[in-house]
């Protein structure tokens, strides 16, 4: 069953956008002609209980390139805070830290991308751990979290080029975080002001938010927001507001 929908939105010049599909288990979800269908069907046949976690599905669009599945723990179940390993092994994630979510593509090719907490980014000795740390600390005091993702070969290297910072904030601070992201990034005001009326009276019940910066070695930052539809499903996570 399709649990609920993220729509993820470049709110920098890019165009680009893409849909997540989030699922309680992977197979019977799509039609079998939809998009979806090749990657839910394959992944199907794995004999595990994912109930503890989010389970996702995003297909390519014209402005986002490649077919992807994500599992991640979002401290669904606090007592599982990361990624249990006999799952990282069941997809080939060969890392030796905590991981709270990982991103693979499907077929599968060399690599992926995986979620960490800040303890274990500064572990990897980054060029861009300054400019992440300033990022973070613009939202210092406002978050239910702060995740920091990165790509990494198929041996579970780290790859130095890009780093996320994704900020998942306090739900009522939207516009204390718009005039954040203002101020500090190159954000197109026609498209983040597209959000506004969304906010006008908004409660936590109706969808969940959050934005996310990735920074680059070379190029300017690029941030996304992020809302889901038609509910917001993490309202019985812990300490969640």
């Amino acid at each position: 069953m399709i649990r609920y929908q993220m729509f993820e939105k470049e709110i920098t010049k890019g165009s680009h956008t893409s849909f997540h599909f989030c699922v309680d288990k992977f197979g019977g979800n799509f039609h079998p002609k939809s998009k979806q269908y090749p990657i839910d069907q394959a992944l199907s046949g794995i004999d595990r209980d994912f109930s503890n976690y989010e389970l996702a599905i995003t297909s390519s669009t014209p402005t986002s390139k490649g077919d992807y599945f994500h599992v991640t723990s979002l401290t669904k179940n606090i007592r599982n805070m990361y990624l249990e390993q006999d799952i990282m092994d069941m997809f080939n994630i060969q890392v030796d830290f905590n991981c709270i979510y990982f991103t693979r593509a499907f077929p599968f090719i060399d690599g992926f991308k995986c979620g960490f907490d800040i303890k274990t980014f500064k572990t990897f000795k980054s060029t861009l751990i300054d400019s992440a740390m300033k990022v973070s600390l613009l939202f210092e005091g406002m978050c239910n979290a702060q995740i920091f993702a990165a790509d990494f070969t198929k041996d579970g290297k780290f790859i130095d080029e890009s780093i996320n910072v994704e900020v998942i904030p306090f739900q009522g601070l939207y516009h204390q975080v718009k005039e954040i992201l203002l101020k500090n990034f190159d954000i197109d005001e026609n498209k983040i002001n597209q959000y506004d009326g969304k906010f006008e009276d908004y409660t936590t019940e109706k969808f969940a938010w959050h934005t996310k910066i990735k920074l680059y070695r070379n190029r300017d930052p690029v941030v996304k927001f992020y809302r889901t539809y038609p509910i917001n499903p993490y309202l019985k996570y812990p300490n969640y507001r």
